[in-house]
C-alpha cells in the first residue's frame, strides 16, 4: 500500500446554506472533540492541553471566515463549489515511512 492516501470528504456545488451547513457543522465537530480531549487529558491525566487550546482557536477562526463566505455568497446570490481532501500518511514514531 502506498504511504500517502488521499480521500475525497466534500465534493459538490451547493447553495450557500448547504454549504455553510455543511463545512459548519465539520468544524463544531472538530472543535467539540478537542473540548473533550482537553477535558479528559487535563482533569483524567493532568496532562498539557496548549495544544488543543491552540487548535480550538484556530478552528473559530476558521468558522468565522467561512460565516463571512457564506453572507458573501448569499449577498451576491452565489452558489459555492466545495472540494474537501484528506491526505493520510503513514508514520512510525512521528517519523514518515518512505515506500
Amino acid at each position: 500500500m502506498e504511504n500517502i492516501q488521499h480521500l475525497t470528504l466534500v465534493e459538490g456545488t451547493f447553495a450557500p446554506s448547504e454549504a455553510g451547513k455543511i463545512l459548519s457543522d465539520l468544524i463544531s465537530r472538530k472543535i467539540n472533540y478537542h473540548k473533550l480531549e482537553q477535558f479528559s487529558n487535563k482533569e483524567r491525566f493532568s496532562k498539557d492541553i496548549s495544544n488543543s487550546k491552540k487548535r480550538i482557536e484556530r478552528l473559530k477562526i476558521t468558522k468565522n471566515a467561512l460565516k463571512t463566505i457564506i453572507e458573501y455568497a448569499v449577498n451576491n446570490q452565489y452558489q459555492l463549489q466545495v472540494n474537501g481532501f484528506i491526505e493520510i500518511k503513514y508514520l512510525t514514531d512521528e517519523t514518515e515511512i518512505v515506500p
